[in-house]
């Protein structure tokens, strides 16, 4: 399987940002706290909607993508189904998980992954920083589902109107203007610092800069985790597919990013 074999008639937004190695960010060593490599006791025991294919069924990558932007689907059209959220299947979780992908997104109370892709308990692992920043710490947690539980999809998940990359974007421009940048009580040094690949990466790209800004990290970020040293034998094995969206607050769709 490709690294980035993804169905290109579904909501593909090819950016043209250019994308930059960010591994000497990144550690080799994989913390081994939290988790759980046991398999999943009765999967039978989920009530699958009709229609709705059971994630832990799926085999590839591919598939996998697909059904989350079907969830999404259903998010966005106000029609939710909320898979494995029953009793029975919480209860056949406890001994070990086996979640068929990991998110990384932001903060942001607005985008739940678990939610956005209509999924339930148990079928994703998810990591979530302001502004999807990325450090040696976060790298670890990113990839403990795919290197440690065997997820085969990686998604990375910006959004739309991100608070953190547009106060980012807000004090780098100023910065480079020589202009005042208005005082917030809540100060985000790191995470601007951290941003500032995104920003360069950015210049120059048609449309809203805040945008493009958002873009370009998700695209930086989907680079750095491919490069990380206990993901890139996976990727290149085709163990591992990195995908890359942007959310929309307004419309509740998932729009793909390569």
């Amino acid at each position: 399987m490709s690294t980035l074999h993804l169905r290109g008639d579904r909501r593909t937004l090819i950016t043209g940002v250019g994308t930059l190695g960010l591994g000497a960010l990144l550690v080799p060593a994989l913390s081994a706290c939290g988790g759980d490599d046991g398999g999943i006791g009765g999967a039978d025991a989920a009530a699958q909607t009709p229609d709705v294919p059971d994630l832990h069924g799926l085999e590839s990558a591919e598939d996998i993508w697909n059904a989350l932007l079907d969830g999404n689907q259903r998010w966005a059209d106000g029609e939710p189904v909320h898979p494995h959220t029953d009793a029975e299947w919480r209860a056949s979780l406890a001994e070990g998980q086996e979640p068929v992908a990991a998110v990384f997104s932001c903060v942001d109370s607005r985008v739940s992954p678990e939610l956005v892709f209509d999924t339930g308990v148990g079928d994703l692992m998810v990591t979530r920083t302001a502004g999807n920043v990325f450090d040696p710490l976060v790298s670890e947690s990113v990839s403990y589902g795919p290197a440690a539980l065997e997820a085969s999809l990686l998604v990375v998940l910006g959004h739309q109107k991100c608070g953190a990359v547009t106060a980012a974007h807000e004090a780098l421009l100023a910065a480079e203007e020589g202009t005042e940048l208005e005082e917030h009580e809540y100060a985000l040094p790191e995470t601007v610092e951290a941003l500032r690949p995104a920003y360069e990466a950015a210049k120059g790209e048609s449309g809203d800069p805040v945008d493009a800004m958002i873009k370009a990290n998700v695209l930086l970020t989907m680079q750095a985790l491919k490069e990380h040293p206990n993901l890139a034998e996976l990727v290149a094995d085709g163990e591992l597919t990195v995908v890359g969206g942007v959310y929309s607050l307004e419309t509740g769709l998932v729009t793909e990013v390569s």
